[in-house]
């Protein structure tokens, strides 16, 4: 299936961050998923999207933005079927497993995908550059008992149980109390487990045993049930009337089997699912991460895997060096100096003499400067010309012999001048790096309120970006340019000298540099390169959150995703990040100490900064705290 370029990309669901490897996912579990149709089509065998894929169908249009997985359901009849002829069907790098296929496998729920980490390129260009293991989910529902004691009877088998099932999921495998309930189990349920052979898969094909209890003549053929929910006593059952004949439903913009009454279903499933519920805490999420360890030593080890950024104190130093700006301003106070240096010696002529020349061969070099960088015929020009002017009739006045006490009253007089003018005429700049035209919006408000300012020039420059193969190498660059806003001018990125303009202040929209899996800036707009460039190198997200409250159980998955975007390099290089709000900031703060250590939280409570967004509407208050830090 061909997605669109962008799709791939970091992105906020529900103010849900989705980074760009997660969508390599979402795109990677459709292509089984459609292997899947594709097979179930062929032989006509009946099954629809279900659980989790089922809500996001029916409220998201796709992938519930913080899910990670495809569940799909079929009755126990139709599995069988397919279980018959999947393998032949799937192609070489695709799995399929079950209980009924290995006995080594140790869950009810069957499973097709592929079950190891590569980079082989063939698999990567056809599962959209998606390196982990994957696979999708296969509930089977049974059927009910026609004898209303016998499915009793079934429930309260499984119920028992349940009790060595838990202490399987939880590795109580061991000890007096887990022998004693094992034995408790076995004689409650006339079994006998192989204590030489691993449990796990015992204990699921028993309870699939129990599970297939019902087939054929003995079951109902109008309700059916997921029945391993008995093991938490959450037993759905599904009228066949509300499930077939089946309907089609949109997910992800391809349309998969559904139930015929997707509210009812689930409504049986979930009761209210139409609130979204960040439910579940973060435990196993994204499950792809117990895998990077894999990745890694396939790419050939930490060294040739870039992807996870590590921290270094000296990310968070900052040497900052004077633009030719401040070169002319501290040369032109530093006159103020000499001036005061010849009122204390007006009568020194000899002294007088020297120093006037010096001051004007710097007044010299100074209006040269300035011609070079603002063109001629400028005020600030002008007036350092009459200051030559006074500075000659002091040097005439010495060099007769005669104190030049008025002559140095009006150089203080006109130099100040001079820097009132230059403030105005050589502005400091102001440079903002644009990567994606779709998150300009995010940055924009504040733009046109630093257009207001008289003492700033501000200048937007889009620049290259690409995305990545699975294996990390960079593709073909691409420039968004076309796609801002044309009432707006923009700086051509390949014209313009940064180390000759060092702009006071660069502002970057992109925190990642190196370590996004699936997209990069160009290398050079790293934020590690260009703080070499200004003074102040300062961070504003491309997207805003819901709040995520730090140690908040139901942000649990929230906060496991600031990794991909926290706990990056623009963030410890910027010299201040600016957040949505106080909350949020919070969260950034303890996510950063978690990662880098204690002894940087002051470090951390300093760079990071609430002050509101422009998606938000609050590009006055984020220009005001980003000047006032500036200032500072």
């Amino acid at each position: 299936m061909e997605f669109n370029k962008d799709f791939f990309e970091d992105e906020i669901r529900n103010g849900f961050y989705i980074p760009g490897i997660m969508k390599r996912c979402w795109a990677a579990a459709i292509e089984i998923l459609l292997e899947l149709d594709r097979i179930c089509k062929k032989y006509n065998i009946s099954y629809y999207i279900d659980y989790g894929t089922l809500i996001g169908a029916k409220r998201h249009g796709g992938f519930i933005p913080w899910d990670d997985d495809i569940d799909i359901s079929m009755n126990r009849e139709d599995y069988n079927r397919f279980a018959e002829v999947v393998e032949k069907e799937i192609p070489p790098e695709l799995n399929f497993n079950s209980l009924e296929k290995s006995r080594d496998y140790g869950n009810v729920i069957a499973c097709l995908g592929f079950h190891d980490v590569s980079l082989d390129d063939k698999r990567l260009s056809k599962y959209h550059e998606f390196p982990y293991m994957i696979a999708i989910d296969i509930c089977i529902n049974d059927s009910i008992a026609k004898n209303a004691e016998l499915e009793k009877l079934r429930e309260s088998k499984i119920i028992v149980l349940a009790q060595l099932v838990k202490k399987v999921l939880d590795g109580e495998c061991s000890g007096k109390h887990f022998e004693k309930t094992l034995k408790l189990v076995e004689s409650k349920l006339q079994v006998h487990f192989n204590r030489k052979e691993e449990l796990k898969p015992q204990v699921y094909r028993l309870l699939n045993k129990y599970c297939k209890e019902f087939e054929g003549e003995k079951g109902r053929k109008d309700l059916y049930a997921w029945i391993p929910g008995a093991l938490q006593f959450k037993q759905y059952y599904y009228p066949q009337e509300e499930v077939f004949p089946l309907s089609s439903i949109s997910f992800e913009g391809v349309s998969f089997p559904a139930p015929k009454n997707v509210d009812k279903i689930l409504r049986i499933e979930y009761g209210d699912y139409t609130t979204p519920n960040v439910s579940g805490g973060a435990h196993n999420y994204p499950y792809f991460h117990r895998y990077e360890k894999n990745l890694i030593d396939i790419a050939g080890g930490e060294d040739k895997w870039h992807f996870r950024y590590r921290f270094k104190k000296e990310d968070l130093e900052h040497e900052k060096k004077e633009n030719i700006r401040d070169m002319v301003f501290s040369v032109l106070r530093s006159l103020g100096q000499q001036e005061e240096a010849m009122k204390s010696r007006e009568e020194d002529y000899s002294f007088l003499q020297n120093t006037l020349a010096d001051i004007q061969n710097t007044a010299l070099t100074i209006g040269n400067t300035i011609e070079q960088r603002l063109g001629e015929n400028t005020e600030t020009v002008a007036l350092l010309s009459r200051y030559c002017e006074i500075l000659f009739q002091a040097y005439e006045k010495a060099r007769q012999g005669e104190s030049p006490k008025a002559e140095l009253t009006d150089l203080k007089e006109k130099r100040l001048e001079c820097e009132k003018t230059l403030e105005k005429e050589w502005k400091k700049t102001m440079l903002i790096l644009l990567d994606k035209a779709k998150h300009f919006s995010s940055i924009e408000g504040f733009y046109r309120k630093m257009l207001e300012r008289e003492d700033w020039e501000v200048l937007l420059m889009p620049i290259p970006y690409c995305y990545r193969k699975g294996n990390g190498a960079l593709m073909e660059e691409e420039i968004d340019l076309e796609n801002f806003p044309k009432s707006y001018t923009y700086v051509d990125y390949k014209a313009y000298a940064f180390d000759v303009m060092m702009p006071d202040c660069i502002v970057i929209n992109s925190p990642y540099d190196s370590n996004n899996m699936v997209q990069s800036i160009d290398p050079f707009f790293y934020s590690e390169n260009m703080k070499k460039y200004t003074k102040n190198l300062v961070y504003i997200p491309w997207f805003v959150t819901k709040e995520i409250e730090w140690a908040a159980e139901e942000d649990g998955k929230a906060i496991v995703m600031m990794d991909y975007y926290v706990c990056q390099p623009g963030v410890a290089h910027a010299d201040h990040s600016f957040v949505q709000s106080e909350t949020v900031r919070k969260s950034y703060i303890e996510k950063l100490v978690e990662f880098t250590g204690e002894e940087c939280r002051a470090v951390w409570e300093k760079k990071i900064i609430a002050a509101g967004s422009c998606l938000l509407g609050q590009e006055e208050e984020l220009t005001r705290h980003i000047l006032s830090c500036i200032d500072r």
